[in-house]
């Protein structure tokens, strides 16, 4: 990997180094209560959307997108999305073995749970992980006017794990940044192997 290659992952991953290098220190700040409890006192109205949206970061998503890239005849993309996606998913679950932070409901008073209660540790989202994998892999189908589409879905994706009690800001924001820096580091590679 040329020296630019590795500049540009370096840059890919610095976002989501900086949050795991605050949530391992495990501390809540006031930004982050303040913002859970904004974001979680949205109007009941609201959660039938936002969990219609949300769908696309769950595990199956990366699947579905994947299906319908292939039905659209492009396999490549089909390829990028599955792995990104997954990758993503995959990752997300190490990072939440190896932080252990908690979850909205036990670090934040007053927290609403809608829906099933989220199980396991807090950092990262998968959610929002595994959407903004997605978002990034499908940026070069959009028109130019159209590109922040795919970016705005999923970061509705990580202010509705806010919003269901499921995450904290840390986490989702986290967990958006593994997802951009998974797609960005296979397109590195992928670009490298057609160099080469």
């Amino acid at each position: 990997m040329n020296r630019d290659a590795a500049r540009r992952l370096g840059f890919a991953w610095l976002p989501f180094a900086v949050t795991l290098a605050v949530a391992r220190g495990r501390r809540v700040g006031k930004w982050e209560h303040l913002a859970t409890r904004r974001v979680n006192r949205l109007p009941e109205a609201l959660h039938g959307p936002l969990w219609l949206v949300m769908q696309s970061g769950a595990l199956a998503a990366p699947l579905v997108a994947g299906g319908a890239a292939i039905v659209a005849g492009r396999r490549r993309l089909a390829v990028r999305l599955v792995g990104s996606g997954l990758s993503a998913y995959l990752l997300a679950k190490v990072v939440k073995r190896v932080v252990r932070r908690g979850r909205p409901g036990q670090l934040v008073t007053g927290v609403r749970i809608r829906g099933r209660p989220a199980t396991g540790h807090g950092y990262v989202s998968g959610h929002a992980a595994v959407s903004m994998a997605l978002a990034t892999e499908a940026l070069p189908l959009f028109a130019a006017k159209a590109r922040p589409l795919p970016i705005a879905t999923a970061s509705v994706v990580a202010l509705a794990r806010l919003y269901v009690g499921a995450h904290l800001p840390l986490d989702a924001l986290g967990g958006a940044a593994l997802g951009w820096a998974v797609s960005r580091t296979g397109s590195e590679l992928l670009n490298e192997r057609s160099t080469n």
